[in-house]
């Protein structure tokens, strides 16, 4: 049996809202929230408006809000612009096991049909659990068949699992039957072999963008009829390295069945827009200076260990973009002592042209030398020798914002004030936040995606 048809009769048997907990439904609404704020931060930015201008000009008017600027397109391409605003300042969610982003590819998918549709705040829940849901269990099921290997996904790292789950999302939405949604995966699945990703380019951003776009494209297309040949079904073996002795059947049941992965392993929800291995490393310099009170002259020297993933992914150690800032150890080590909470503005071009910032980065070494864990996989520990002799250490196993310290209704409101402050006006602000909060006694979304707009 084909994974696609597996999948499709699984969400069709199992997918209505009253199976999902109470937990999934209340994570998934702060992912959603989560997702909105850091859209609207980056309708901002000059590429959050490069993308919206090319949406202009090539979806014309339609019934389906771009974020943060005011204007409607068709939902294709408003998740083509959406899921490249959610992803573009690296402050979206993260399940960090799994090293995927689940909201980026499936948030813009069910804001623009559910609009578009008129669909409960219910039915939006239900598509967005599922849609990251598929997500990060194809994505554990190959991590766990090779360990070794991280996610080896053909041709590319996370993109067959986003593809197959943002068309789901948009499946549902659209109210394809299980032969509709199996086409439809089948569809995307074939957009899937023309794609490639540099994590440390606004690519990486764009790339999510177009896997929502396709997943509307061939939910569509397999609801007004086009069909793949069924003669040729997916396998495990085409898009990922299955390698085990349990037939895949057996095998893709048993993880569809399983827990709902926004919960366990869980997300992370994060505080600051760099690099999630970094984010220890920023609350352990917080929280020197805050328990020592020293302030950046009075350092001498400072040192980090990381992981050696953790120094992979960080692998920028003289950056020259604003990409590669969120993915720089020293840069961020900088930030975080000179000036406390990275924000958003800290990583643009100019900011890195700062001679303080850089200066202070020549004190910084860098070593690969702590032992992550499954539940802890980038621990760090900075190592600080002032002028006067004095060493200071502190050790961080987990990041606010990780499943293991979450963030309370608190922190995300005001992450969400931080970012949309500029965009919207106070009372959409107010109005947005409890729409989220109680997203599951909406009836219509339509008004609610519309205030987003600004």
């Amino acid at each position: 049996m084909a994974i696609t048809q597996l999948i499709a009769e699984h969400i069709i048997d199992t997918g209505d809202f009253e199976s999902l907990t109470t937990e999934v439904v209340d994570t998934a609404k702060k992912m959603m929230l989560n997702s909105a704020a850091v859209s609207l931060a980056a309708a901002a930015q000059s590429d959050g408006q490069v993308i919206t201008k090319f949406v202009q000009e090539m979806g014309g008017n339609g019934k389906c809000t771009i974020i943060g600027q005011g204007l409607r397109s068709s939902p294709g391409y408003a998740s083509l612009a959406n899921g490249l605003m959610v992803r573009l300042l690296d402050f979206d969610d993260e399940i960090i096991p799994l090293g995927i982003h689940p909201s980026c590819t499936v948030f813009p998918i069910v804001m623009a049909l559910g609009e578009m549709g008129g669909s409960t705040g219910q039915d939006v829940i239900r598509a967005f659990v599922h849609g990251c849901n598929v997500t990060a269990k194809l994505s554990a099921l190959t991590t766990d068949i090779n360990p070794e290997n991280g996610n080896p996904f053909l041709p590319n790292t996370n993109i067959t699992p986003q593809v197959i789950g943002s068309t789901v999302a948009a499946g549902i939405l659209l109210g394809l039957d299980s032969n509709q949604l199996e086409h439809a995966m089948t569809i995307s699945t074939d957009y899937i072999y023309g794609m490639n990703c540099n994590p440390a380019r606004t690519a990486s951003a764009l790339i999510s963008g177009q896997i929502a776009m396709q997943g509307v494209i061939s939910s569509r297309l397999a609801q007004l009829g086009l069909s793949d040949n069924k003669n040729t079904p997916i396998s495990l073996d085409q898009i990922i390295n299955f390698d085990t002795d349990v037939s895949e059947t057996e095998l893709l049941n048993n993880y569809l069945n399983s827990a709902c992965h926004i919960n366990k392993p869980g997300v992370t929800l994060k505080l600051y827009p760099c690099n999630s291995a970094s984010h220890s490393i920023i609350d352990a310099a917080l929280q020197i200076v805050q328990l020592h009170r020293i302030e950046a002259a009075q350092i001498k020297k400072v040192h980090v260990s990381i992981t050696q993933d953790a120094m992979t992914k960080m692998a920028y150690p003289s950056p020259v973009t604003a990409w590669e800032a969120r993915s720089s150890t020293g840069y961020i080590t900088a930030i975080a002592l000179l000036h406390g909470h990275p924000l958003i503005d800290f990583f643009s071009d100019s900011a890195l042209e700062d001679s303080e910032v850089r200066l202070f980065m020549d004190r910084i070494s860098v070593e690969a030398t702590e032992e992550p864990s499954s539940l802890a996989p980038y621990p760090s520990t900075i190592s600080i020798e002032l002028e006067n002799g004095q060493e200071i250490y502190q050790t961080t196993e987990f990041a606010r914002g990780q499943p293991q310290l979450p963030l309370d209704d608190e922190e995300l409101d005001a992450k969400f004030l931080y970012c949309s402050r500029y965009i919207l006006p106070p009372d959409h602000i107010e109005e947005a936040i409890d729409s989220f909060r109680g997203l599951e006694n909406i009836a219509n979304i339509t008004g609610m995606a519309s205030v987003l707009g600004g």
